[in-house]
């Protein structure tokens, strides 16, 4: 029984990760202009989970933005946060 509490509350705590820097990568492209399609994808997940829990859309589009956010930094390197790809990988390798 402990077992399953302790998993459930480390899912948890992912899911709030993912959640945070998946909000942070959000505002970051829709600051820089870029990715609008995506920014808008991560919206309508946010508040798809906000209503159901599921958090499945969470992980798939904190992954799209993490790359995005990696490819915009290689040609803009000082533009994108290490920090903030830093905190979406750290959350997506939690799952």
């Amino acid at each position: 029984m402990y077992q399953i509490h302790k998993a459930q509350n480390e899912l948890i705590m992912s899911v709030e990760k993912v959640e945070k820097a998946l909000v942070a990568a959000k505002d970051k492209m829709s600051d820089l202009g870029i990715e609008e399609q995506l920014v808008s994808e991560i919206e309508w997940c946010l508040g798809s989970y906000a209503h159901d829990g599921n958090a499945e859309g969470l992980f798939q589009k904190a992954e799209e933005a993490s790359k995005a956010l990696i490819e915009f930094k290689k040609a803009n390197s000082r533009k994108v946060a290490k920090k903030l790809i830093d905190d979406l990988s750290k959350a997506l390798k939690v799952k």
